[in-house]
């Protein structure tokens, strides 16, 4: 498959994902608050913290995505990052402020960031993407293992 169709595919999916999909059975968990110590209240938004993985062929450059599943509202814009991406990576960061909304009790794909890897070697990559509202601040673990062939 050339890679302008695996490419295609992989963004077609990732949308799709964004407007369908959601981890069942996860529950809100209370979040961590940063900032001054003003900021008191709990964030009325949860991202799931669910590890999303790329296991890729080492030594081959690829193209991927990880989204973002929250559930909750918030009235402020989210601005979301991503740190610990293997160096030479390319994103679709700075990812536009996520704008108020409310997605109910259901996790929604609501953030999509997509990387354009390296050649890597041989191992485990971690990173984790952050999102914010100014007053509360989650993450989310992400693994990108590089290794003999494609798939977790």
């Amino acid at each position: 498959m050339s890679r302008t169709v695996r490419l295609t595919l992989a963004v077609a999916t990732g949308l799709a994902l964004m407007v369908t999909a959601s981890p069942a059975t996860a529950a809100p968990a209370a979040a961590a608050v940063t900032g001054s110590a003003a900021a008191t209240a709990a964030a009325t938004w949860d991202l799931s913290d669910y590890e999303q993985r790329a296991c890729i062929p080492a030594d081959t450059p690829w193209f991927t995505y990880f989204i973002g599943f929250i559930a909750g509202s918030w009235s402020t814009p989210l601005q979301v990052d991503v740190q610990g991406l293997p160096a030479g990576t390319v994103t679709s960061l700075p990812h536009p402020p996520i704008a108020p909304r409310d997605n109910g009790d259901r996790y929604l794909g609501t953030v999509l960031v997509t990387v354009n890897l390296p050649p890597l070697d041989y191992g485990d990559y971690p990173a984790v993407m952050t999102v914010t509202d100014g007053s509360s601040t989650q993450t989310m673990p992400i693994l990108i293992r590089a290794q003999e062939s494609w798939g977790c």
